[in-house]
């Protein structure tokens, strides 16, 4: 089953006047304010999920493997 809401508004709306513009506008035509550049809606498409984790990085490569110790010595001697 999909959830969807049952509305959503694909306008933008204006964070000093609070007037809903359109999608295309980058300023408020009552205030002059900018508008937001991405959608507004929550789950919008191109809205980033709050606190949404990233995606895993690759595992780190394997170390080259130790030279052998010098004949008479002890690891870690110098």
């Amino acid at each position: 089953m999909c959830f969807r809401p049952t509305a959503v508004e694909l306008n933008k709306k204006c964070p000093e006047c609070g007037r809903s513009c359109e999608p295309s506008l980058s300023a408020c035509p009552d205030c002059g304010a900018a508008l937001p550049a991405g959608p507004s809606a929550p789950g919008a498409p191109g809205a980033a999920a709050p606190g949404a984790p990233g995606a895993p990085g690759a595992p780190a490569a394997p170390g080259a493997p130790k030279p052998p110790a010098a004949p008479g010595k002890a690891p870690g001697q110098n």
